[in-house]
């Protein structure tokens, strides 16, 4: 019993070990020591972003061959629903280089790259008809001045799905969306009722967002 314990809250620990980090490069240390059990560890906790995450994708943009960043791919669990089903043309970033080596494995994304969001990233305006992002805005995690970069590499008319938990989840993400729209940047479309994200092992309400780009 104890043994079974143990493993059911090692995500538990990893998840608030990354949630307490000092900086991005500290969590991308996090989840490099975590990557090898990483998947195993959220199957024991339920993990449903990335479900909820595609979901939110398919209810808003129908599978298309044009260019679609995962935003803090990970091990790659959400690439490998968006390609199951039919969103052929996928990049990724992780801050994670441990991640970004499983996910890798997997054959989903025509490219991955090592960057953080928070940080200017590598690609060019108007290179993504889709942006979604699972389980990366939140408490230890990309800050949310990680969505100013999201929106400038989406095309005009395409769509950010992102999920927010914690601490982003009320205040902090009201007064970034308010800016944004003020700015003319991005129209609410839809969002998700608020669900939790590791229901076997935590209490982690989390709500996806879906945005479109102007």
């Amino acid at each position: 019993m104890n043994e079974e314990n143990d493993r059911h809250g090692a995500s538990t620990d990893k998840l608030h070990r990354a949630y307490h980090a000092k900086d991005s490069r500290e969590t991308a240390e996090v989840y490099d020591d975590w990557a090898a059990e990483y998947e195993q560890h959220m199957k024991n906790a339920g993990y449903t972003h990335p479900a909820v995450v595609a979901s939110m994708v398919t209810r808003h943009v129908a599978p298309t061959d044009e260019p679609v960043l995962d935003a803090g791919a990970g091990t790659g669990v959400l690439g490998e629903i968006l390609s199951a089903l039919g969103y052929a043309n996928l990049s990724g970033l992780d801050a994670s280089t441990g991640m970004l080596k499983i996910a890798g494995l997997k054959s989903n994304y025509r490219d991955l790259s090592h960057q953080f969001l928070g940080q200017p990233l590598s690609f060019d305006d108007d290179c993504f008809a889709l942006v979604a992002s699972s389980g990366v805005f939140t408490q230890g995690h990309a800050p949310l001045d990680g969505l100013d970069e999201l929106i400038r590499v989406t095309l005009p008319g395409g769509h950010l799905v992102f999920s927010l938990a914690r601490t982003y989840l009320d205040g902090p993400f009201d007064d970034k969306r308010r800016q944004l729209e003020k700015a003319g940047l991005w129209r609410f479309v839809d969002a998700s009722e608020r669900y939790n994200a590791a229901p076997l092992e935590d209490n982690l309400i989390a709500q996806v967002f879906v945005f479109q780009v102007l």
